[in-house]
């Protein structure tokens, strides 16, 4: 049997029918890209966004939080943890890699970690938990009255500063390279001296029983040494010890 022009045009045209297929697109999974949403952002085979920033990686101490575990890192930070069965919590000091969650019941913290690995590490010269002093915390009578750089020149005649009550805040009085001769202290889980922008903040933890400890900002790797009084902010900072009387 013969097919003339037309009939073989024809025959063609139903074997691409009967295929289903668009010769432009592929066959096979293997070569699938996400899809886009409606804001051009992709997302992955069940419709979640895909996360571009894959795992990260974060250190500090984990305390309890409302619905779920959080971790506070020394730079400040607060991530909610979808803790599972992970055999660690409050007080332990951890690093832990993980993807952030897209969505969460947690109601803290800047995001969500689903961690995959956890592990106990030592905390940093500058890690920040009251406990790492002793279980003392830093409060308005703790701190209120005059503090000398501990050392063997120290001198209460003269001195580095003085702390009073002012109302709705704390406040430091002293000789501050760069900055008024005042500057509040702000109190809680991350005590620390407040100091006028473009200066960074610097941290404050206890010494107990009568000591303080003021460090370098945990964040700034260019940091230009603060003088207070006759103390220069350096290293892991400097402690200062309260003047009796």
């Amino acid at each position: 049997m013969t097919y003339g022009r037309k009939s073989l045009v024809f025959a063609l045209v139903l074997g691409l029918a009967a295929c289903g297929e668009n010769p432009d697109e592929t066959s096979t999974d293997q070569n699938r890209t996400p899809a886009s949403d409606e804001t051009g952002s992709q997302t992955d085979e069940i419709g979640q966004p895909a996360d571009p920033d894959g795992e990260i990686t974060i250190e500090g101490r984990i305390a309890k939080g409302v619905e779920c575990p959080i971790i506070r890192t020394p730079d400040g930070d607060t991530y909610a943890i979808a803790m599972g069965e992970a055999d660690f919590g409050p007080g332990d000091y951890v690093r832990m890699t993980g993807p952030l969650a897209d969505m969460s019941f947690c109601q803290q913290g800047d995001d969500t970690i689903e961690p995959r690995r956890i592990e106990s590490i030592e905390p940093p010269a500058r890690d920040r938990d009251p406990a790492r002093a002793g279980g003392i915390k830093l409060t308005e009578d703790y701190l209120t009255g005059a503090w000398v750089a501990k050392g063997v020149d120290a001198d209460c005649d003269t001195p580095d500063f003085s702390v009073s009550r002012s109302p709705g805040t704390l406040v430091m009085e002293a000789d501050i390279d760069g900055h008024d001769p005042n500057a509040a202290i702000v109190l809680g889980d991350y005590p620390r001296l407040d100091l006028d922008e473009p200066m960074s903040d610097l941290p404050m933890e206890s010494r107990g029983p009568d000591g303080v400890a003021i460090l370098r900002p945990a964040t700034d790797a260019a940091y230009d040494p603060i003088r207070i009084g006759s103390a220069e902010i350096t290293g892991d900072g400097v402690v200062f010890v309260k003047c009796r009387g």
